[in-house]
């Protein structure tokens, strides 16, 4: 390990130049085997004047990253924040959250610094808080607790669990921009069930998203095998290895690349849509705790739950600062979670069915399919039946291939709207408007090819839907 740590610090002090210490991620990390990406330095004089002398000579960009704490970033080819020393480097370590992020690397001589025993902890893939009010100082660390544990592969201490449990309820006192951080860079790793499921063991998940501690012990009909929580958790998983394996599960290559393409596009500037998604399969039965009803038979349904659910989940991106995308990503996943299987029985798909598919769906048709492969794929009680399985995965495949081939949705008018109106003599207003959204349907179903017969079926929608 001592030779690692050589090796880090030349790599530093070539990068940062000797003044301060490399602390935190970046050492851990490095003794990981792991990429380092960010770069944490503590210097003993002004944070500032550190960051904007590293940037002139590295031709970076430095500005303040928090005027409460003085801490500076600089972006580049490498990104560098700086913060000030609190006291001694012993006193400022003992204020850090795990002893893995407690270790010191002196820029100028590589000299270690590790009073709570973190390399002993990095090498046994431990977490341990270095003091009994770590979550106390910061609520948001009961949160990184399990995001890093997840990310790192490591456990937790028995103490620091015990700890976290204890301060479980001061979690929802983080700002809610940097609670959905952290609960963003959970369902982002590669298995993010661990992660949940640690959240919910440490009594952190209760009390961040009360919503879907909220799913526990809510037993579904003879479809399902488990409750509406572990149903959910089956669902994030399934959702995750679908995205992870287009190919396997849409053996078409035209279409598997337009769902990647899907899935691999910006969401917002904190994730893409791949991980969104699984935001929305968090959210997906949100409601059925509310929506609930035993009927006389005996049977168990849930009306509506998809519609309440979009209400609630939007009720939750808001208490956590979500963004608009991711919003309407949840929104239209939500709602439409259960519609593909309502269209199993209308196979072979018609144009038509796909086009009004993909228009409520838009703009996340695809991912919306995802989900509802995944939904269906965590489903398996004692009345699910293998051929229910097989049938939905190839109503899935056919009417993703439907969606690829539909192109632009809604389609371009073949002539231009005023002038289809003019021909039939209709004005402009609320009927000109669902008459373009007819004729943009019936393009799409191939109905109408040409302008002449936009203007025919214009002239008939009008004189049979219009009084």
């Amino acid at each position: 390990m001592s030779e690692r740590l050589d090796e880090l610090a030349g790599v530093a002090r070539e990068l940062l130049g000797d003044d301060g210490w490399l602390v935190g991620g970046a050492v851990r990390d490095h003794l990981l085997g792991r990429r380092v990406e960010d770069w944490d330095v503590v210097v003993a004089g002004d944070p500032g004047a550190a960051a904007r002398a590293y940037a002139r000579r590295t031709g970076g960009s430095p500005f303040p990253l928090s005027e409460r704490h003085g801490a500076w970033r600089v972006t580049g080819s490498a990104g560098v924040d700086f913060t000030a020393l609190h006291g001694s480097l012993p006193e400022d370590l003992a204020r850090r959250d795990f002893t893995a992020n407690a270790v010191a690397v002196a820029l100028a001589d590589g000299a270690v610094s590790d009073p709570h025993d973190g390399l002993g902890d990095i090498a046994a893939r431990r977490l341990r808080a270095v003091g009994d009010t770590v979550f106390r100082d910061d609520p948001l660390r009961l949160l990184r607790l399990p995001r890093l544990a997840a990310e790192l592969e490591f456990t937790v201490e028995d103490g620091t669990a015990a700890l976290a449990a204890r301060d479980a309820a001061l979690a929802p006192e983080a700002a809610g921009e940097r609670q959905l951080a952290e609960l963003h860079r959970i369902l982002a790793v590669r298995d993010p069930v661990d992660a949940l499921t640690l959240c919910d063991a440490l009594g952190v998940l209760r009390t961040v998203l009360p919503e879907v501690d909220a799913l526990h012990d809510v037993d579904q009909s003879g479809f399902h095998h488990l409750d509406v929580f572990e149903h959910t958790l089956h669902v994030i998983d399934a959702a995750a290895d679908v995205t992870a394996h287009i190919g396997h599960f849409f053996p078409d290559a035209v279409v598997a690349t337009a769902i990647e393409e899907a899935l691999a596009a910006p969401l917002d500037g904190m994730m893409d849509v791949r991980t969104g998604l699984r935001w929305a399969a968090l959210f997906h039965d949100i409601a059925k705790p509310y929506t609930r009803t035993v009927l006389d038979d005996g049977a168990v349904k849930f009306f509506g739950h998809d519609r309440t659910g979009v209400t609630m989940a939007g009720a939750i991106l808001d208490r956590l600062h979500g963004s608009g995308a991711l919003h309407e990503l949840c929104a239209v996943l939500v709602r439409h979670h259960l519609t593909l299987g309502f269209m199993i029985p209308e196979r072979p798909l018609d144009r038509r069915a796909v086009y009004r598919y993909a228009l409520a769906t838009r703009p996340y048709a695809l991912p919306s399919i995802v989900l509802s492969l995944g939904d269906r794929l965590a489903t398996r009680g004692r009345r699910t039946r293998q051929r229910g399985l097989r049938r939905h995965l190839e109503t899935a495949r056919e009417l993703a291939a439907g969606i690829v081939a539909l192109g632009d949705v809604p389609p371009r008018l073949l002539a231009p709207a005023d002038r289809i109106a003019a021909a039939i003599g209709l004005e402009p207003g609320p009927a000109l408007g669902r008459l373009v959204a007819a004729l943009q349907e019936e393009q799409a179903a191939g109905a109408v090819s040409n302008e002449a017969e936009a203007v025919a079926f214009a002239r008939t929608f009008i004189a049979t839907n219009e009084p």
